[in-house]
């Protein structure tokens, strides 16, 4: 088989982090191959390797170095080795240092330096994204940057202030993307609770959740990162009245003592939380919550962790993640006082994560003979047996459903199936369609 031409850069990114970090990369794709880049390449055929960083916390630094050095290690003397993103927004200085032989980097919006770094031209910005998720689900990001400024968090110096885009804008691209196959659009941002504020009022995140609803076709419509203090009485009544909207609340709470909540700038105590979770319960009954915690933050007494544990167990959320505070320097809380020993947040995580283990198990118990509606994203090995999503599982973080097609007839990623629940394993479900 002959060769594309050489004078076309082939081009490989890996892209690590979250998902908007994944919507970047989407991003500098389309552009590479506006320009006539091949995108895609293998690692070992490209011209040009692409890093695209996450710098959010400690374990994803070590992570994107220890990429960027395996890449590095790799790479031939004729490939270009590039980085990009989070982590060198935060720290362009550690990258050079830790890794001479990268030959360029860029932070977050130089994707023009980038074009031209891979030889090509840049066309002008249309907002086209390459999909780096399987074609029938995508990510919305609908802001930028943050505002809250967490005293543990590094997002604001990172990404800047909170930007929301225009609502017009985004209910284009979301029209494209369903146009282009997609059937599951998930609405990210740092904090979407927070959309519209920053412009004329007119649309919050509710009223753009009615607009994209609108969009034929649209089968799925997920929420993620809200924030408690943010969550609005509209945005409850959108949940309950909106078809398409997947009645899955993403919600961070990260504390239940109000002493942590305090000093990790959080704006809502565990009443208003409380409170919050318990309108949404009476106003939408088969509303799935996920939430997610910190443990180990500076100062955190045992006290305060059985208050943890004891919100988990009194309010029984649907999908709990459990992440070991990571001291980062230039935040508020690196530089408090009572900071808390490596091996006492490990145990509090591993207890924490214990205490929801029972909880999911009960969940998922409880769901057996149900028949219900599952988004099929991939077969397995097996031959007959997917992995799919139903409607209160988010993808990439979340657990999945397994499907036994049996004699259903020819299924395929992208198709939605009914499916009665017939068995559990640990966190997820076995669904026979």
């Amino acid at each position: 088989m002959s060769k594309p031409d050489r004078g076309v850069p082939r081009i490989h990114l890996a892209s690590l982090g979250c998902a908007k970090n994944l919507v970047d990369s989407e991003r500098l794709l389309a552009r590479l191959a506006t320009a006539g880049g091949l995108v895609g390449a293998a690692e070992e055929d490209a011209d040009v390797i692409i890093v695209n960083t996450c710098g959010f916390i400690g374990p994803a630094i070590a992570e994107s170095l220890e990429t960027i050095r395996d890449y590095a290690a790799r790479k031939s003397a004729s490939q270009k080795l590039l980085v990009m993103g989070c982590l060198v927004e935060r720290d362009i200085e550690e990258i050079g240092a830790e890794v001479p032989e990268v030959d360029g980097v860029f932070g977050l919006g130089r994707h023009d330096e980038i074009v031209a770094a891979c030889g090509l031209n840049a066309e002008p910005e249309d907002g086209a994204r390459l999909l780096l998720t399987s074609r029938h689900t995508a990510y919305l990001r609908i802001s930028d940057g943050c505002d809250n400024r967490c005293s543990y968090c590094t997002i604001p110096a990172i990404r800047g202030p909170f930007r929301s885009r225009p609502a017009d804008e985004i209910v284009s691209e979301a029209r494209q993307l369903v146009e282009l196959g997609v059937r599951e659009l998930n609405v990210i941002g740092q904090d979407t609770t927070s959309y519209g504020m920053d412009l004329d009022g007119s649309v919050g995140i509710a009223g753009l959740l009615g607009r994209l609803a609108g969009i034929p076709e649209l089968r799925w419509l997920r929420l993620l990162y809200t924030h408690p203090a943010y969550f609005t009485d509209g945005l409850i009544e959108a949940y309950a009245s909106i078809g398409v909207l997947c009645r899955y609340v993403d919600l961070p709470l990260q504390h239940a003592s109000d002493g942590i909540l305090r000093r990790m700038g959080r704006h809502a105590t565990q009443a208003e939380s409380v409170r919050l979770i318990e309108r949404l319960r009476e106003r939408v009954p088969d509303v799935a919550i996920r939430t997610t915690f910190i443990v180990g933050f500076p100062g955190e007494t045992r006290a305060q962790f059985d208050e943890l544990v004891d919100l988990v167990e009194r309010l029984r959320f649907d999908h709990v993640g459990v992440f070991r505070y990571s001291n980062e320097a230039g935040t508020a809380a690196a530089k408090m006082p009572e900071q808390v020993s490596e091996r006492t947040k490990a145990k509090r995580e591993k207890a924490l994560m214990l205490a929801q283990q029972w909880i999911a198990l009960e969940k998922n118990r409880s769901m057996l003979g149900k028949v219900v509606e599952v988004l099929i994203d991939q077969p397995t090995d097996e031959p007959g047996l997917w992995i799919g999503r139903t409607r209160t599982q988010a993808p990439d973080v979340d657990s999945v459903t397994f499907v036994h097609a049996g004699e259903a007839g020819a299924i395929a990623p992208g198709d939605f199936v009914a499916a009665q629940i017939v068995d559990v394993a640990g966190y997820d479900l076995i669904a026979q369609a």
